[in-house]
């Protein structure tokens, strides 16, 4: 059911840090291009989320800093755009607004995902990276007209929390590979946040397997 936590020593300017990656075998919705409703669609990632919480703490107890979890590891794939609907959650953009999800959680509706993952950081005193749908209306400030027919986006979204659960970065998925459920993001980003062991960067590559890039520099 779970897999190892990949723990990496790393060197940043002459000082070092820990990292991990963890390798999740995802619990997949058996019927994915079936709509469910949000209830249903949150039960199911529960099931992933009560893992990323025993890999967390464990990760913690090893001293890792920050920890990143795999694409589609919290709610699968194989969706449909109208299937995946329920999974959906509307993230805030932190380069406009300061928001922990842990502390605020009366702030947005239908973000339990986003409080979880932001409690997980900061009960575990790490910087914390996810993979989730995210939701945002048409038009996007900084987008171009165009929108799809339903009316809004729905994007494969890289979020970072740093150690007392602030969300500190939202990255939009731009090399898709046959994820229907998704949009192509108009405009192309490079989203960096700043730790104080080092600074990272969300960058999309055209990898071999074409999966999420992220990056320590």
């Amino acid at each position: 059911r779970t897999r190892p936590i990949i723990v990496l020593a790393t060197e940043s300017a002459g000082d070092s840090y820990m990292a991990a990656v963890y390798e999740h075998r995802v619990i997949l919705n058996p019927n994915p291009r079936v709509p469910v409703t949000r209830r249903e669609a949150l039960i199911h990632m529960q099931k992933n989320l009560d893992i990323y919480e025993e890999q967390a703490a464990k990760a913690a107890q090893q001293g890792v800093q920050i920890l990143v979890f795999p694409e589609d590891g919290i709610h699968g794939f194989n969706f449909t755009r109208s299937s995946i609907s329920g999974y959906l959650e509307t993230i805030p953009d932190p380069q406009e607004e300061s928001w922990n999800p842990c502390t605020e959680p009366d702030k947005y509706n239908n973000t339990e995902v986003l409080q979880r993952l932001s409690c997980m950081a900061r009960r575990n005193n790490l910087y914390l990276v996810a993979n989730m749908p995210d939701l945002q209306p048409c038009p996007l400030k900084t987008a171009p007209s165009t929108c799809p027919p339903d009316g809004h986006w729905q994007f494969n979204t890289n979020v970072a929390f740093n150690s007392d659960g602030l969300l500190v970065a939202r990255y939009h998925k731009y090399n898709l590979f046959f994820e229907e459920s998704f949009d192509t993001p108009p405009k192309l980003e490079l989203i960096t946040f700043d730790t104080p062991f080092v600074n990272d960067t969300f960058a999309p590559r055209a990898e071999q397997n074409c999966r999420q890039t992220w990056e320590i520099n």
